[in-house]
């Protein structure tokens, strides 16, 4: 899956930005910078999950895709061969279904809980659901384990715009300023990039950012990113604007 890549550079307001640099003395190649950190701010604001509780309820939802979790006493029957009497099957005391069978995968410990969840991952790091009897059979204590190791994951794909925004050399003092507690200790699991801001004919800059996230894309579409990238554009614009008034303001001040 592509991931998603977005070049940012000052054609559509390099008027706005000349101006902002004659009022200001803020140099052009320094603006592009600080709206590469403001699209990946935004993109990663449209990036799912919506929140952490978004995030966690979905997890929870795949990992229950795929496992039929077991109690103490019947890890222990099944363990022992004795819960699949009936015919290699093991049949619910009241409802008299078959909830498991002899021939599904026993996973005792969080390698395997981890391998299982992995082999049934698709392109978009998401799972679909398993048939009852098609599930694997894991140890409640396992995977309890497992789901809270899991948990601490939500927040991966939008660490990578973290990360992006990070490395954008933007002028302020807190680039991640805003950015939530549960996406930026993803940090160190995600990855992205910033290329080098080049200098194009005249007054234009140009840089590209990327989120190196393996499935970044499945959770930012097409669509999601280009309304980010507009907002991000009229935030700049409109934060030039204020920056401008302020300063013709003042100068109109020292010269009374």
């Amino acid at each position: 899956m592509a991931k998603p890549v977005i070049q940012v550079d000052n054609v559509k307001f390099l008027r706005k930005m000349k101006k902002y640099q004659e009022i200001t003395g803020k140099e052009i190649g320094q603006l592009v910078n600080n709206a590469a950190r403001l699209c990946a701010i935004e993109c990663l604001k449209a990036t799912a999950p919506k929140d952490k509780q978004a995030g966690e309820k979905q997890v929870a939802s795949d990992l229950r895709n795929l496992f039929t979790i077991v109690n103490p006493t019947w890890w222990k029957e099944i363990t022992k061969g004795t819960a699949f009497a009936s015919g290699g099957a093991a049949i619910h005391n009241r409802s008299g279904i078959v909830w498991a069978t002899d021939t599904q995968t026993q996973v005792s410990d969080l390698s395997a809980a981890k391998d299982w969840h992995k082999s049934h991952k698709n392109a978009a790091g998401r799972t679909n659901r398993l048939g009852l009897l098609n599930r694997a059979l894991v140890k409640q204590a396992t995977y309890r384990k497992y789901l809270k190791e899991t948990l601490k994951k939500v927040g991966i794909a939008k660490a990578g715009w973290a990360i992006v925004a990070e490395a954008c050399n933007a002028d302020v003092r807190e680039p991640l300023k805003g950015i939530p507690a549960w996406v930026k200790r993803n940090m160190p699991k995600a990855s992205g990039r910033v290329s080098a801001l080049t200098q194009k004919e005249g007054f234009g800059f140009s840089i590209s950012i990327t989120n190196s996230v393996g499935y970044a894309r499945a959770t930012l579409d097409a669509g999601g990113e280009s309304f980010a990238v507009n907002l991000a554009k009229k935030k700049m614009i409109s934060m030039m604007n204020h920056a401008i008034k302020f300063e013709k303001a003042k100068q109109a001040e020292l010269q009374q």
